[in-house]
């Protein structure tokens, strides 16, 4: 049996470890639109803040060879075949498959995406991305920075240029940063906090209406409050789309089952793949590292021995990179609120028919871990979790766990 992956991401990477760990023999080839073995990227934003190149591999630079992989890279998949079970390259190959892992993941989304052709201006998703940022910032000596877009993953890029040494402006339309994964009062508590333990210029309500170039290079961007700011460097993270239209003709994502099966010949997982929520059931694209990896754990267990099934995806986010002040959520932001407060620490959870709906803790982590596993196990909190957010020891899940009373 002849195996193809459309990506070479974590879901691919760890969907190919399986199966060769489980015994398969069979070719493999992975197939990629960049050059580069199999890269976390959770991780890259860490490279462009100073750290080795080799820290991104989290599989091992040498992923391809150690497991007996026929690499197909920097010629992106641009059609996938189903009826001859064959993908097409934009370079104009072909390679056939009996079975196709689909985990091309999702592309940036730009709203002027001419402003790449100048120098200066880039995306913030790929290592890609990061290698041409980090050179142009060593070729340039640069000093400051504009991110427009002030969502996961500009927050993100605006906390690894600042580690770098940057001085950042970040622009974001909204009344808080981290809109999708706050809501208002904890996103702007977030915001105020995030600004004074930084000090990145955070401009809200505003957006980057337009570039000014000088031979080629980017020079200033003009705000839509009409202010123009110079600087040699925009990176613009506005938001992603999954990378179906290869599969599907469009940007809805590619939908599993309970096997990650979108065809009896084809399997997909990661931000590409539409899944059913494990609390909710309700369908959608959940982008985490842990879905992804138990998506790929199922599809390689079901190719290989032809059982197991995906128990369904959580939406959990958590910021915690080049900072000491983590912010968690998970869920849905309805229902009843309990809230706890004090100092830089702000927690919240939604109650719907007394069990935990949602729920958002800002500025430290220790007690995520216990409100995930009830958020997850479906108890009836609502008589305790009072108690709970304002437990000042933050160990009340052990302390249970053991027998011990509260104290």
């Amino acid at each position: 049996m002849k195996v193809v992956t459309a990506g070479t991401g974590m879901a691919a990477a760890e969907f190919v470890q399986r199966l060769r760990l489980e015994g398969f023999d069979g070719e493999i080839v992975m197939c990629s639109d960049e050059e580069f073995a199999p890269y976390s990227p959770c991780v890259i934003p860490f490279y462009l803040a100073g750290e080795p190149m080799d820290t991104v591999y989290w599989k091992g630079k040498d992923f391809y060879g150690r497991y007996g992989v026929s690499a197909r890279l920097a010629d992106p998949i641009i059609e996938v075949d189903a009826e001859r079970r064959l993908v097409r390259t934009a370079a104009g190959r072909s390679e056939t498959y009996d079975r196709l892992f689909y985990a091309t993941g999702a592309r940036s989304w730009y709203p002027r995406p001419e402003w790449l052709k100048t120098r200066g201006v880039f995306g913030f998703k790929t290592l890609t991305d990061m290698v041409a940022i980090d050179r142009y910032i060593r070729e340039h000596g640069v000093r400051k920075a504009v991110v427009f877009g002030g969502g996961f993953i500009g927050v993100d890029a605006a906390l690894a240029l600042r580690h770098r040494g940057l001085e950042i402006t970040l622009v974001h339309r909204n009344t808080r940063v981290l809109s999708q994964m706050t809501d208002g009062e904890g996103g702007e508590f977030a915001t105020r906090k995030l600004a004074e333990k930084t000090g990145i210029d955070i401009r809200l309500r505003t957006t980057v209406d337009g570039i000014v170039e000088n031979g080629g290079e980017l020079s200033a961007v003009r705000f839509s409050n009409g202010d123009v700011m110079e600087t040699p460097l925009l990176i613009v993270s506005i938001g992603v789309s999954p990378n179906s239209e290869p599969l599907r003709g469009d940007d809805k994502g590619v939908h599993g089952n309970e096997q990650m099966l979108a065809d009896p010949c084809i399997y997909t997982a990661g931000d590409v793949a539409v899944t059913r929520h494990a609390v909710t059931r309700a369908k959608g694209v959940y982008a985490t590292y842990p879905n992804a990896m138990m998506q790929a754990r199922t599809a390689a267990r079901h190719l290989f021995r032809g059982d197991g099934a995906y128990a369904g995806s959580i939406n959990t986010n958590v910021l915690k990179k080049h900072i000491d002040f983590p912010i968690v959520s998970a869920g849905s932001f309805t229902g009843e609120t309990v809230t706890w407060h004090r100092g830089d620490i702000w927690r919240r959870v939604y109650l719907l028919d007394g069990m935990i709906n949602g729920y958002l803790i800002i500025g430290d982590t220790r007690i995520s871990g216990y409100i995930y596993h009830l958020y997850l196990s479906r108890k009836r909190v609502d008589k305790t979790i009072r108690a709970i957010l304002a437990e000042p020891r933050h160990d009340s899940y052990y302390r249970s766990m053991l027998g011990m009373v509260p104290v």
